[in-house]
């Protein structure tokens, strides 16, 4: 295989089960190769069919842990993203897509709650009362991350997120936890 065609191939795939491992929690290569299917990428799941040193390779990372996997899969994006900035034509792009969101004074509020508390983290705790979600601080200080504009609280957190000032994880239950970063210990010095 040409040198393209496999940094193409590498990419292709790597981008694929990040897309799959955003949406689903499957550790099997055959929920995988469905989802290919399911999402008209029927030749990629045909040639991992085929091709059995690449299937075996894919059950073992699919096998990972979910966390373990989603932050490896993020670890790699940065990488990839840092590599291809150093060469010519490519660093806009990369600007481009990982530049950092602006934060909202909200969501600058909840960093700062979450690192004043020493809690580990913080877990969503989804009210279906009407009510606003909650946010339990977790792992230090307990209490609940106060908030004024329900309506934009996933929004921030998410920011939170991309700028990887927190870390996501998801519980068994679908729950989303959020971690404190050393980036955000960073962010207010």
């Amino acid at each position: 295989m040409d040198p393209l065609t496999a940094a193409g191939t590498v990419a292709t795939i790597v981008g694929l089960l990040s897309s799959f491992k955003a949406e689903r929690s499957g550790t099997e290569l055959t929920e995988f190769t469905k989802w290919l299917k399911e999402k008209h990428y029927e030749e990629v799941a045909s040639a991992i069919e085929r091709n059995s040193s690449l299937s075996k390779e894919l059950s073992k990372i699919l096998a990972t842990n979910h966390t373990d996997l989603v932050e490896r899969l993020a670890q790699l994006d940065s990488k990839i993203a840092q590599l291809a900035s150093q060469f010519d034509g490519f660093g806009g792009l990369i600007n481009a897509l990982h530049s950092k969101a602006v934060l909202s004074e909200q969501a600058i509020s909840v960093l700062r709650q979450l690192l004043d508390s020493g809690a580990e983290y913080i877990i969503e705790h989804k009210m279906f009362t009407g009510k606003a979600d909650e946010y339990h601080l977790i792992g230090g200080s307990c209490g609940n991350i106060t908030y004024a504009d329900r309506r934009f609280i996933k929004d921030d957190l998410n920011s939170l997120v991309y700028a990887d000032l927190v870390r996501l994880e998801l519980t068994s239950k679908g729950s989303k936890k959020f971690f404190v970063t050393r980036a955000a210990a960073e962010f207010f010095r």
